[in-house]
């Protein structure tokens, strides 16, 4: 039995995103229906609870660092984020480039953990940041561990364009994705965003499915395609190492439903 008050203050947090981080009581109101007395009477006691925090330049609501404490209960809890963090910093020394380990949500690549670059022009990504799954690397190998139809289902038609290299049709994705798993990891090079490529290889847990992925992650012109796939060997190690604090044993192998 759903309890209306918590549902609305849910909702109120759930509008605030990437895009718009910010929000006036008059777009909240809108957004949710809401007369606005009662958007700020939940906005003050979320505001007194930490979860929501108001901008004194423009008074606009925001989310508030309270969550950021949840945020980390939660990701302690997140298997993948734990199998992996010991091996990060090897990796960014490895590469040099951005390291992120991501995990299917919803519809949805979710990073978990990221390492940056130490170079002062890198890939920036951070903790709860959400990207698409059918043109990053990591979301590529999320879909990998599902059949064609799941994908489907999952992403329905027409697949969103970012960039004139996005793939933009199912047709395309499954023949990505069969080229992905034949070869165990996944690249982009500027489909979702111009100027950056990845390469993302799956982390495995003791059934043998896909738990989550890491990217590497960075500018173009420092990771052109001789560069990404001199990154393979590095990254699936790693992998395989995240892999094995799950109880994977065996190859590092992607094996979809249908197989």
């Amino acid at each position: 039995m759903s309890i209306q008050s918590i549902n609305r203050a849910v909702a109120i947090l759930r509008c605030f995103s990437e895009a718009e981080p910010e929000l006036s009581v008059t777009q909240l109101s809108q957004r949710l229906d809401l007369h606005k007395s009662t958007v700020s009477r939940m906005l003050s006691t979320l505001e007194e609870e930490g979860l929501i925090s108001q901008n004194p330049r423009n008074s606009q609501y925001r989310l508030g660092v309270g969550l950021i404490s949840m945020a980390g209960v939660a990701l302690g809890q997140v298997d993948v984020r734990g199998a992996a963090y010991q091996y990060l910093d090897s990796l960014v020394q490895a590469t040099q480039e951005t390291i992120t380990v991501n995990i299917l949500d919803g519809q949805d690549c979710l990073n978990v953990d990221n390492k940056a670059s130490p170079k002062p022009l890198r890939y920036a990504s951070w903790i709860g940041r959400r990207l698409p799954l059918h043109c990053t690397a990591s979301g590529k190998i999320l879909l990998a561990n599902l059949t064609p139809q799941q994908r489907r289902e999952l992403l329905p038609p027409p697949l969103r364009r970012y960039t004139q290299y996005t793939i933009d049709t199912h047709e395309e994705l499954d023949s990505e994705i069969e080229r992905v798993v034949a070869c165990g990891y996944a690249t982009v090079e500027e489909e979702f965003e111009q100027a950056f490529s990845a390469i993302a290889a799956p982390v495995l847990d003791h059934r043998g499915r896909v738990a989550g992925a890491i990217s590497v992650s960075g500018p173009t012109f420092r990771m052109p395609r001789e560069t990404l796939l001199s990154f393979v060997e590095p990254l699936m190690e790693t992998a395989a190492l995240a892999s094995a604090e799950l109880g994977h044993r065996g190859p590092l192998r992607i094996q979809p439903e249908s197989a």
